[in-house]
């Protein structure tokens, strides 16, 4: 009993203090009662037990867990805090601090029946303030593959983790991986397609657009460095495409014409011809909620580009435009494949699509048709 009580307080002195130095009494601290039932409402305050290595303080819960059993703790409310998971024998389970990102949250399985205690501290010795403590069961993935689009909601317990994708229509897919545990990696193998991702979602999570044909594909989980664990949510949406979608390059297009186009999975771009019959103002917008677009046009007196003059990360560029042929260069910044909505007009006037070009009374130039095809 003597080298457990040991143990544990080593171990309680890491999780409070961030080095090895010995936390007098952390063992013999008192725990309270932490269930899945109700949130636990606390604050760290001077009364609180004090770490005599970096002067932060803490509080210390005790939940009772099966074995095998997946957990997810979040840490939320004023204090910046950490949390951090012990077995009853001062094995440290696992530890989340404070980032900007928002609440703490750590995931772990049970490894083994019995009673687990966590550490609620503070950052530092000036970390002061209420919290709010949650415990949740996380529900096991049944194992069953994705068929076409779904969510996947597991906890990444190895190294890598792999699930099976159904694609029964060819079509866009948007495929995320977000985790507030780890930096998340990506990887997507099976037809003619082999991608890794680190970052192309928000903050450290993944994300993928790509064409996929109908098949079975793979998808791999995984951390960053390899070591860290928790819980994840894996979302797979498929986004539909217009008929008269632009998948290669070269079509032509005037002001007052609006296409869906499909950049390509090499470089993330599309290339347009852009024809101005007429001298005039001339604006181009690249719209997109998959990707932060760019535009780049070229022509025998003019050079130009924007990436975020529209609205949020959408390219915007407004020029007077001498009457003649350009290179228009429609691309995201991530150099990946996705949706973009190319709308030209003269300033001020609308612009119709080109199914709505082709059925109008008025002349309006329509871009020339293109077969679809998935690069």
């Amino acid at each position: 009993m003597r080298i457990a009580t040991t143990l544990l307080a080593a171990g309680l002195a890491l999780a409070l203090s961030g080095c090895g130095l010995k936390q007098a009494g952390a063992y013999g601290a008192k725990a309270a009662s932490l269930g899945f039932d109700k949130t636990a409402v606390g604050e760290i305050t001077s009364a609180s037990p004090l770490s005599f290595s970096d002067g932060s303080r803490y509080q210390l819960y005790a939940i009772e867990l099966k074995d095998k059993q997946a957990v997810s703790l979040k840490l939320s409310g004023a204090l910046s805090g950490a949390l951090s998971v012990f077995r009853e024998d001062g094995t440290l389970v696992t530890r989340g601090e404070a980032s900007e990102e928002g609440p703490v949250e750590v995931t772990f399985r049970a490894d083994g029946a019995g009673r687990y205690r966590v550490a609620v501290n503070g950052d530092g010795a000036s970390a002061y303030g209420p919290y709010r403590l949650q415990a949740a069961e996380v529900v096991p993935y049944d194992g069953k593959p994705l068929v076409g689009s779904g969510q996947i909601v597991d906890l990444l317990a190895s190294d890598r983790q792999e699930y099976t994708l159904q694609v029964e229509k060819a079509g866009l897919y948007q495929i995320d991986l977000a985790s507030g545990a780890f930096d998340t990696v990506l990887e997507l193998h099976g037809p003619n397609v082999d991608e890794e991702d680190d970052d192309g979602g928000s903050s450290t999570n993944s994300r993928m657009n790509l064409m996929l044909e109908p098949g079975t594909y793979t998808l791999a989980v995984k951390s960053i460095d390899d070591s860290s664990s928790g819980q994840f949510r894996l979302d797979v949406k498929n986004t539909a495409l217009s008929a008269d979608i632009v998948s290669s390059d070269g079509t032509t297009i005037s002001p007052g014409i609006t296409v869906q186009a499909l950049l390509s999975r090499e470089d993330g771009e599309r290339r347009f011809m852009l024809n101005v019959p007429q001298a005039g103002p001339v604006r181009i917008d690249a719209l997109s909620d998959q990707v932060d677009t760019t535009l780049q046009l070229n022509g025998p007196t003019i050079d130009l580009s924007d990436d975020d003059g529209g609205s949020g990360t959408n390219a915007r560029l407004q020029a007077n435009l001498p009457a003649g042929r350009y290179q228009l260069v429609v691309a995201s910044l991530e150099e990946r494949q996705a949706v973009v909505q190319v709308r030209v007009s003269n300033e001020g006037g609308e612009s119709l699509s080109l199914r709505d070009a082709a059925n109008a009374d008025v002349a309006v130039p329509v871009a020339e048709a293109v077969d679809v095809d998935t690069p």
